[in-house]
């Protein structure tokens, strides 16, 4: 029998899942450390709700209510790491583009080359770099998938990225927040999973939260251009 994880190792479920659920407001927070962003009230607003409907959506999905642990100061402390460092990456990214012009083929040639090398001298020091060598050529169906895998993980690079570029690390956060979100709903409709009530209150409070968002934008958008277009000409 596998080995279990060990629970006083790991933050409970309903910690994981809270923080998870909560990714915009770090990633909000950061963007206002790092490059002094500035959010309109309603951003501030939609982040909440989000973040709210998503604890109420995966807090009422069945597969999170079968699974529990024993939060620790351990667990705390990694998950706040995890959590800091997904934030910075993300404006941290968003930075780079706008500061250097950067694609989005650079940004995932840069990071990609980093974790290659990163991840060949940890498999160098632990001593598994001509193991893992050894099993891909005895096992060529393995490097065949590998391949494929890694083509999807690039092309999903680069659709990432270019969100990152052009429309900004929290609407990126928005997106993957709400993709979890979407993948546990197919789930439930192919696997036959069921969802509280409180699940389904919080899918509802998250798309209204996303459709306020898109109506605020447009609106401000709508007195920005209404401003430029009454802002009196200098003579010239």
């Amino acid at each position: 029998m596998a080995a279990c994880p060990d629970a006083t190792s790991r933050p409970s479920v309903q910690v994981f899942v809270l923080a998870k659920s909560c990714k915009i407001i770090p990633v909000m927070l950061m963007g206002k450390i790092m490059s002094k962003a500035k959010y309109e009230s309603y951003e501030y607003v939609t982040a909440v709700l989000i973040s709210l409907g998503m604890i109420f959506f995966m807090s009422g999905s069945s597969e999170n209510n079968k699974v529990s642990g024993v939060t620790t100061l351990t667990g705390i402390f990694l998950l706040s790491m995890y959590m800091v460092f997904d934030s910075f990456t993300a404006n941290w990214q968003g930075s780079l583009f706008k500061s250097y012009g950067m694609s989005s083929i650079q940004m995932m040639c840069g990071v990609n080359l980093f974790s290659s090398i990163f991840t060949g001298a940890s498999l160098s020091m632990q001593g598994g770099f001509m193991d893992s060598l050894a099993f891909a050529t005895e096992h060529p169906k393995f490097v065949f998938d590998m391949v494929v895998l890694s083509i999807c993980s690039a092309v999903g690079q680069l659709f990432i990225y270019h969100t990152i570029d052009v429309f900004g690390p929290v609407v990126f956060t928005i997106i993957m927040t709400v993709r979890q979100a979407v993948a546990i709903m197919l789930s439930c409709f192919i696997y036959q999973h069921s969802i509280s009530v409180l699940g389904i209150f919080g899918v509802l409070i998250v798309f209204l939260a996303i459709f306020l968002r898109v109506y605020c934008n447009q609106k401000l958008r709508a007195k920005r251009k209404r401003a430029e277009a009454n802002k009196p000409r200098t003579a010239v």
